[in-house]
């Protein structure tokens, strides 16, 4: 069995978009490196209000985790959505996945009923993970019309 944590937080990352997204490169490199480190896989959503995660692994690693952004500065109100033991990874691939919310991926985003702002207090875990399952195939769909026209 994997343990599964999803949360959300407010985004508190300072600056705008291109401050933002560098904030954000370093975020999920270091996340890269913390859970290749412990066995931890997920997917990131983010827009400039809100951070939606998944993350998934040993129990005592998922919690481990949770806790070390939940005193992270560049969130805050942190608030678990939900809590399960799953059959297997639903993100084994990456050690982090994800998406910032682009015009690009708008089309995922509409499909699960997310029109205008996000807004992860109002969304069940079931429809976050639907969610992030389509960007992920989404982003592995482009990667791999990138390889083809190359």
């Amino acid at each position: 069995m994997i343990h599964q944590l999803v949360y959300y937080s407010r985004n508190t990352v300072p600056g705008g978009d291109r401050a933002m997204l560098t904030n954000l490169r370093e975020i999920v490199s270091a996340s890269q490196r913390n859970n290749g480190r412990d066995g931890i896989t997920g997917f990131l959503i983010f827009d400039k209000t809100w951070f939606v995660q998944i993350l998934e692994g040993d129990r005592a690693k998922v919690t481990e985790t949770y806790n070390r952004i939940a005193r992270d500065t560049r969130h805050s109100g942190t608030t678990i959505i939900n809590v399960r033991d799953v059959e297997a990874r639903l993100f084994p691939n990456w050690t982090m996945g994800g998406a910032m919310r682009t015009p690009e991926v708008q089309e995922v985003y509409l499909q699960h009923g997310i029109g205008s702002a996000m807004d992860p207090v109002r969304l069940k875990s079931t429809q976050i993970v639907a969610l992030a399952l389509d960007l992920q195939a989404f982003e592995k769909a482009k990667r791999q019309g990138q390889r083809l026209a190359s």
